[in-house]
Order: C-alpha cells, then structure tokens, then sequence
C-alpha cells in the first residue's frame, strides 16, 4: 500500500511513529514560512506541517501546493502545541511533521469550493459529480447509503430469504409506465425492454418453490422527474409463498423498527405502525401518504352542504372542512391566497375558506346561521380560527387538494416534528380505477388480489385489493399486495381490463402457464431503497443519496447522456431516425 494509515486514525498513541498518508490538500494556512495543510481521504482529516527548518525541501515543495492536488506524505506524528487541539477532528491532538512528499497529480481550481458546505447550482454539482462527491455531506450520504444496504441484506438473509438476481433485458409487457427499449442486433426488429420492477420474474420465482425471496433491485421508467423520481432507481423487495398480509406486514413493521434503531436511534417511533384504510386516508388527510405527525384532519359535512344556503356546497355531492386554528398561528389574505393557489395546483376551482364569528368571505355571508354553527361545532374551532373547505361532484377533486392545504399548513405552522418518523400502513386500496379517457385500469398493477369479499369481482369500481403502502413522515417508501395465484381469476381481471385473451398470453402467457403447475399463495412488498435513504440522510430529493444521478429532464450532465450514436451502430441495430421536418 501507498499509506501506513487513514486520515482519520492517528491518535496520541502514534506519537513519534514515522508514517505515510496519501489524500487531498482539503486547506492550506501559511503562517509566516510555516504552512498547516489538512489533508483529506474519504475517512477524514489529519493536520500536516511543513517546517523549512525540519525539510526545507519538503517545504519547498509545500509552497506550490494547492487545493484538491493529491499527494502522499511521509513525516513523523507529534502532539499540537498547548492550546491548538481541535476537538472537531478525530485526529485534533495531532499534527504530522512532514519529511518527504510526493505529488501524484495536480489540480485545477474546482468550480465549487470542497472544504465549504456552500449551496452550489444542482446543474454544476451534476456535471462535476465526482467533486461533489468528495465535499463531506454527500461521502457521508454514500457511506451511510453502504451501510444501510448492507444491513437490508443481512436482515432478510438471517430470515431465510433467498437473494435472487432477476434478468435486466425482459419481456416487454407494458402496466403503466413507460419502458426503456433495447433493441436485439440479432433479432431484428425485435426487442427487449429494461424491468421497470421485477415483479413478474419475483412472482415465478414463488412458482419455483422458492419460498421467500429478496433483492436489491435496479429498476427502470421512461416517465417525467420529480425530486422523487429517477428514470433508473433502486428498490428492495421481498416475496413470500404461503402467506397472509398480516406476515409481510409484520415482517416490514419489524424491518423499519430495527432500521430506524441502527441508524436514526434519535428519532421516536410507535411501537406499532398505525393503519388507515385508503377510504379512511382520503376523507380524513386527502392523501393516500399522509404526514401523521400533526393532527389536522378533515370533517365530512356533505349532508350539511345540502342545506347550507351556499351555492356552490349544495350541488357539491362532496364537502369536507379542514380548521386551522389559530393557537398554531396567523393566516393573512395573502397567504390564504397562496393556499388557493395551492389548491387550484391540484385541481380545485378554487378554495373556500371561513373565518369563525367574522362576516368576510363569501361563505359566511351566503350560508344560513344554522350551517355556520355547525362547521364550528363539527371541526371544534373557535372564534378566530380558520375552515378551508373541498367541494366537488368528484370525490377525489374534493379531498385531494385539500390534503395539499393540509401539508402546506403542516409546513407554515411547523408542525411537523423532525424528530420523530411517524411510520404508517394505508390498507385496501380500490382495485380498479377509470383513467382520462373512461377506461377501467389498475390501480396498482394487473397481478393485485382483490379482497375476499369482492373476488366475485361483480362491482369492479367498487372492489377493494389486498394491498398495502408503507409511508413515512408523508413519503410513500414502497408498496406490494397479495398477488393472485389462479389462473381463472387472472383472466378475469384481464378481461376487466380490457385485455383480450389474444393479447394477454402474448403479454403474459409465461405467467398463465406457471399457473398450472401448481402456483402457492404469495404476496411481497417493494420498498424505494433511495427515498428511504433520503430520509434518513434528512435531505430534499433523492438525487443527494444517489452516486451519479440525473437531472429533473432524465439526463446524466456529467457523461453527456443520452448522447447520439455512430450511424452505423444505429442501422446494425435496424433502427431508423426519422428527422422532423422544419
């Protein structure tokens, strides 16, 4: 090795032990003909110093460094002078006298400090990602990103789950997103297309007698970015044969509880995650990820809208109220007509609000005495306090852009506590929904449960699944369901679906014919492996805990990708770039 030692071991115990360091020039100090470097590798910091009067040749070359130029330094460890420690470096007590170096290479000056913690536009930390990972904040988010994988492997290893790589080049058989195609040079015109989950491989892997199965899995969509989103990701997921919700329930709860323990023991977390039904998420927070940590909730009072004397509440089949009191804080004019905006962001027309015992706004002066008293009494408000309302003839157009009112006050009135992760399950989610175009689709994917009482699938618009999301602090980390295991009843939902029996064993005929060699009960779970680490690195998007990722348009600035390709690599591929015509 080029090193005796990191540069975050030495110690009062290596003092007058002659050693070699190698790293980065972090800071340069000269002081009067004295110059303290600290010196930097992924582990930390040592202080080393070049005395003209110790080596002047050391020295000499000392004076031309700069930073970021890697190096290597041979010198011998002494204690700092009496009042010089730093108690912020592991190694504080120390300093290395240098006696010979080495300059590996040399460096330009960056385009953004490393030794400062600056905010820096995303597009130039992206493009000169390898800087960015030396600053300290992102080498600890990749070290905390190991060691957190680390542990997901051996949690599920030591309960007897297989890890099983899946194929990257699959069977396109599209289920909402959009697919990456890869080409085939040897079978032209054909293709295949990167997984956007291994969901249906896990699930044959169930037919295989597997048992129970894990992995920490890329994965692929062709969709646009949110701070949340990556065309390629990360996930970890389980599958298991034989089992019932409750398991793999129990089995996730256990796995965050440990988690957080290992690597968040500061924050409090409930002994047993809480369970809201999707219906219950809806009509109490307007989002099926709700942030549990204050406890701002909705009131239905669609059967008092009939009455109301208002216009607008009395031909909204749906009305709910959301208070915000104002023990919490004060809301002016304008922010009310932030939070309209708000609201109108998500698809609301507008957003009707309420100020208890004052006349101003268009509610209180169109509603009867008798609808004003009860919106009081129902959302427990007082005189002062503030009700927003969603109405609508569609529920979701009725909550959802109240849920987003609720967040934004959760932000404004700091009731979000960073100190505690408020884990929760959301359960029974419907199974089918209509798109735009009035077409019945899933709501998960085709391959859900649907639950007991509703297989005969007789109501399909009303049929709830066996399905689960796992949320945290208002962040949806991952999802799964029982998956259906008969071949009759997966038919059927295709039919529902409007797949054609044609189309469904050309899409999913590998799936039907494991069906009829025996298929056991199975269900699973798929977890955001970047969105959690996200949070426990307590960062905004999931992009500060991935090593190289892409920009909100799905490009990689620091390679130049996507990129074009030699004309004759793309014609070997029999592939054909039509031009738009100017």
């Amino acid at each position: 090795m080029l090193r005796t030692h990191h540069c975050n071991e030495l110690q009062k115990d290596h003092i007058g032990q002659e050693i070699t360091l190698c790293g980065w020039v972090h800071r340069r100090r000269d002081h009067g003909g004295i110059i303290f470097i600290d010196l930097r590798d992924r582990y930390g910091l040592t202080q080393i110093v070049f005395d003209p009067e110790i080596n002047t040749e050391a020295h000499h070359i000392g004076e031309g460094l700069r930073s970021e130029y890697a190096i290597q330094i041979t010198g011998k460890v002494r204690a700092r002078l009496e009042g010089m420690t730093n108690k912020k470096m592991d190694t504080g007590e120390i300093e290395i006298e240098v006696h010979a170096i080495t300059i590996f290479s040399t460096a330009k000056t960056p385009p953004f400090e490393i030794d400062q913690d600056h905010e820096v536009r995303e597009d130039l930390r992206l493009e000169y990602r390898y800087l960015d990972l030396r600053r300290e904040h992102m080498a600890k988010n990749l070290q905390l990103r190991c060691e957190m994988t680390s542990w997901i492997r051996d949690f599920f290893t030591k309960r007897d789950f297989l890890d099983i790589e899946t194929p990257i080049l699959v069977k396109g058989t599209p289920e909402g997103s959009r697919e990456y195609l890869v080409p085939s040079r040897l079978h032209p015109g054909e293709f295949f297309v990167l997984p956007q989950s291994p969901q249906q491989l896990k699930q044959l892997l169930m037919v295989s007698g597997v048992d129970k199965y894990f992995q920490i899995a890329r994965c692929f969509r062709d969709e646009d970015q949110r701070g949340d989103r990556q065309p390629e990701f990360t996930q970890f997921e389980i599958e298991m044969s034989f089992c019932e919700q409750e398991d793999i329930l129990q089995m996730i709860e256990v796995c965050f509880q440990e988690m957080t323990k290992k690597f968040s023991p500061e924050k409090k977390v409930s002994e047993n995650f809480p369970r809201l039904t999707w219906q219950k998420a809806m009509e109490e927070y307007g989002s099926d990820k709700p942030d549990i940590r204050f406890d701002l909730r909705f009131s239905d009072i669609s059967e008092a809208a009939k009455t109301s004397g208002f216009g607008i509440f009395e031909k909204s089949p749906f009305l709910f109220a959301l208070p915000a009191p104002k023990k919490y804080g004060t809301l002016t004019r304008k922010d009310i007509d932030e939070l309209t905006d708000l609201a109108r962001q998500h698809g609301a027309g507008g957003l009707a609000w309420l100020r208890i015992g004052e006349e101003s706004g268009p509610v209180a002066k169109n509603s009867t005495p008798e609808f004003l008293k009860y919106v009081q009494e129902t959302t427990k408000t007082e005189e002062g306090d503030l009700v927003f309302f969603g109405a609508s003839t569609d529920f979701i157009k009725a909550v959802e852009p109240l849920g987003a009112v609720r967040s934004a006050l959760g932000d404004q009135f700091g009731l979000k506590n960073a100190d505690e992760f408020a884990y929760l399950w959301v359960t029974d989610f419907p199974l089918f929904e209509k798109n735009k175009e009035g077409e019945v689709g899933a709501v998960h994917h085709p391959f859900t449960r649907p639950a007991k009482e509703d297989e005969s699938l007789e109501k399909p618009l009303e049929a709830k699944s066996i399905a689960y999301d796992i949320i945290l602090n208002g962040v949806e980390l991952g999802g799964g369901s029982l998956r259906i295991h008969e071949e009759k009843l997966q038919k059927k939902i295709f039919e529902l679906l409007g797949i054609s029996p044609e189309d469904a064993q050309n899409r999913f005929g590998h799936l039907l014919k494991a069906f009829e060699y025996g298929c056991p009960p199975h269900g699973g779970i798929a977890m955001g492996l970047d969105r959690v680490i996200m949070l426990f690195a307590e960062v905004e998007n999931i992009r500060e805990v991935i090593p190289f990722p892409k920009n909100q348009s799905a490009q990689d600035l620091m390679l130049g990708a996507p990129s074009p390709m030699p004309e004759n690599q793309v014609e070997e591929m029999g592939i054909q770039i039509l031009k738009e015509e100017e």
